[in-house]
């Protein structure tokens, strides 16, 4: 596994409303379990709630090729939606308009997977740099 280097803790942001549902806090830190359990790599939480409204929190992670994006995203959908109850607003896949980037959607968390070269190529992590990092799995 990789090493977990913690930049900033919080509370509890948010509710869903349901008891058996997570916060956003505890949603966030069970996305960066599982895809780290299925071995995305450079993963990162990014608390962006001071930036947009659009979410409280951001996890990027970096992943070899589709499959594995597909992978995950699929255990994720099964472990959150068996377990916590809790399923995505939205997922897009952006594989038709040149691929390497897969978004779940959580409402307030949102789920970035990448290959290598489009992380590169967007760099999320550049165009929120004011963002508190939470979390990164080096």
């Amino acid at each position: 596994m990789g090493v977990l280097v913690i930049y900033w803790e919080t509370d509890s942001v948010g509710d869903y409303g349901r008891e058996d549902q997570l916060n956003s806090n505890e949603l966030a830190r069970k996305i960066v379990e599982i895809i780290e359990e299925k071995q995305a790599a450079d993963i990162v939480l990014l608390d962006v709630s001071d930036q947009t409204s659009i979410a409280t929190y951001f996890v990027l992670g970096s992943v070899d090729n589709e499959r594995q994006a597909n992978a995950i995203r699929d255990d994720l959908w099964e472990q959150l939606q068996v377990e916590q109850k809790t399923r995505p607003l939205n997922v897009h896949d952006l594989r038709q308009e040149g691929g390497g980037w897969l978004l779940a959607d959580y409402g307030d968390v949102i789920l970035h997977l990448f290959t290598e070269e489009t992380r590169r190529r967007y760099d999320l992590e550049g165009l929120w740099r004011d963002a508190h990092v939470v979390m990164k799995i080096l």
